[in-house]
């Protein structure tokens, strides 16, 4: 690398400074003051600085707070109050003393002010200071950040082993866990895009609807095989043994919920509410609860037509399976009975995806085969 590359890269990754004051030789001082070891950019106004700001953000701005126009009180709280600069550190320049002076500063987020006439080394240290703190605070939010990644990632592929469970003990395959799950997604999509009256959702709940619903049959695990993999039809004493894989399965999540309390949990507890409440019908006929209308928690809703869309499009040992128009044709008439008629309406025009969603992930593709 050549020598002025090489300076010119040094100087497009140095820190940035935003100085703001109105007066030019004050500007002047502390450009030359500042400009050895970071980018200098200076403003003769509040104005002139929020100019600046829509084109370039800094790493530290130094503010003047006596500005004729838009003084330094007004730059701040304007900065605090758009996203885009809230967490940009600011210096007060004052050459006002007193407490009343710092009390106020502080309270509308500066970092720090520092008093006129200004003192070339009190300037370096304060800003190399916050410009540490600054960096130590990203260094740490990446930190965070990445953690959080490994964490959610870990979830994920537990979640993904605990579902390959249910699917390598039961006769469907894996693909209905994976069709099943995007049918939830763009459900839960479209009702976060809509926020309807009585069904607005957080971004969390949505994704740990989403994120739970691989969970929906675990507590098949704990069925018999005689009964979980019968090829043909169930009696009906065998149609109750296996309704109870429903509370089965939320006895299951209950422990884990139980060790990791309330605030870690929200995924486990949205699990439970789909494991315990996917065969809940609208009208109070489902089971294991016989729950009615919005008594069924939402994930409980949505779940149920996920199932029950993938149960009529797959094949089974007793019935072909259903084409895509044909299984729709059944779920609308069900509206209002076994689902919600609001979601049901509501979400009409995502129905479609589900074609694209089975065609993409086919049962040979996702079959899950046991040791003979």
């Amino acid at each position: 690398m050549g020598d002025f590359a090489y300076v010119r890269e040094v100087l497009e990754t140095r820190e940035a400074i935003l100085v703001v004051d109105d007066n030019p030789t004050n500007l002047r001082f502390l450009q030359d003051i500042l400009c050895k070891d970071y980018k200098v950019y200076a403003c003769l106004s509040g104005e002139r600085a929020l100019e600046f700001l829509e084109k370039r953000i800094p790493d530290l701005i130094l503010l003047d707070i006596e500005m004729p126009g838009m003084d330094g009180y007004e730059v701040i709280s304007t900065l605090k109050m758009d996203e885009r600069w809230y967490d940009i550190p600011v210096i007060f320049l004052t050459a006002q003393e007193g407490r009343d002076k710092e009390l106020q500063a502080f309270s509308l987020g500066a970092v720090d002010f520092i008093l006129k006439p200004i003192s070339h080394g009190v300037v370096l240290s304060r800003v190399r200071l916050h410009m540490d703190l600054e960096m130590y605070k990203k260094r740490l939010e990446k930190l965070v950040e990445i953690k959080t990644a490994e964490l959610l990632h870990t979830q994920d592929s537990i979640l993904d082993m605990l579902s390959n469970m249910t699917a390598y003990r039961d006769n469907e395959t894996g693909a209905h866990i994976k069709r099943t799950t995007f049918y939830t997604q763009s459900i839960m999509n479209r009702l976060m895009e809509l926020q309807a009256p009585g069904y607005e959702i957080s971004v969390q709940y949505a994704q740990d609807t989403i994120k739970s619903s691989k969970l929906h049959d675990i507590g098949k695990i704990g069925v018999p095989d005689g009964i979980l993999l019968k090829p043909g039809r169930l009696t009906p004493m065998e149609f109750d043994i296996i309704k109870q894989h429903t509370t089965l399965g939320g006895h299951m999540l209950d422990d884990a919920i139980e060790d990791l309390g309330t605030s870690s949990s929200s995924f486990l507890n949205v699990a439970k509410e789909i494991v315990m409440c996917h065969h809940e019908k609208w009208d109070g006929s489902g089971y294991p609860g016989g729950l009615k209308g919005d008594e069924i928690p939402l994930s409980g809703r949505v779940m149920a037509i996920s199932d029950v869309y993938d149960a009529l499009i797959s094949k089974r040992p007793y019935k072909n399976p259903f084409t895509h128009d044909e299984a729709m044709k059944i779920i609308r008439e069900s509206a209002g009975t076994h689902f919600d008629p609001n979601i049901m309406e509501m979400c009409e025009p995502t129905f479609t995806q589900f074609a694209v969603i089975v065609e993409e992930y086919k049962d040979e593709n996702y079959e899950k085969k046991m040791l003979q």
